[in-house]
């Protein structure tokens, strides 16, 4: 049986591991999966259902993706999960024992049978630990909320509001019960604070041998 290629890419909030490990699964022609989207997508089904039928909501839940697009039980959502109430609720879900379990267990699924890039805060450390390419992605986090500021553009929201926010994100990220965010031993630390996003892909791309 051929051994399928796992790149997993993990780092705190705001490093740009979403876009950048997009890019690298178009250049290398392997699928990308967006961890967060598959939270998301699942803070969606569940919000406004009682935690008691959780488990038998989720066994009968299927997410798939086909190429940027996430499926919820057939149904594309890729619109609906960026909705902020979803944002702003996705965080509080994704602690949940319960939920960890059922996407991770999906998400080695999906990695089971094929070339994949993966990221998110534990993939490294809990979903691929078998990953023959493992990234930890960071970047200084005053570095981190400019570049974030830059992207929302929109004047609502102050830079020392998305700092803040950072801050208390990391905190929570790595201080979590469940899959806290660490950098695995055997993964190569990026530090793109210095680095453009091109740059970082290259650097990336260099470790990864076809």
């Amino acid at each position: 049986m051929e051994v399928k290629m796992k790149i997993a890419i993990d780092g705190p909030a705001g490093s740009g591991k979403s876009s950048l490990a997009k890019e690298i699964a178009k250049r290398l022609g392997v699928l990308y999966v967006d961890t967060g989207a598959m939270y998301r997508a699942i803070t969606l089904k569940l919000l406004k259902e009682d935690e008691s039928s959780y488990e038998e909501i989720l066994k009968n839940t299927k997410i798939s993706f086909d190429g940027d697009k996430i499926f919820l039980d057939g149904r594309d959502v890729s619109k609906e999960i960026r909705e902020n109430e979803i944002s702003n609720k996705t965080s509080e879900m994704s602690k949940k024992k319960i939920i960890r379990d059922y996407l991770v267990k999906m998400q080695r699924e999906i990695a089971s049978d094929k070339d994949v890039v993966m990221e998110g805060r534990d993939i490294g450390s809990v979903v691929l630990k078998d990953a023959e390419y493992k990234f930890f992605l960071t970047a200084d986090v005053e570095t981190r909320a400019m570049r974030r500021y830059k992207q929302i553009n929109d004047g609502k929201v102050s830079f020392e509001e998305i700092l803040d926010d950072l801050k208390i994100r990391d905190y929570n990220d790595s201080h979590r019960a469940n899959s806290p965010l660490i950098q695995t031993e055997d993964a190569i630390l990026i530090d793109s604070t210095d680095l453009n996003a091109e740059e970082t892909i290259e650097k990336i791309i260099s470790y990864i041998k076809r």
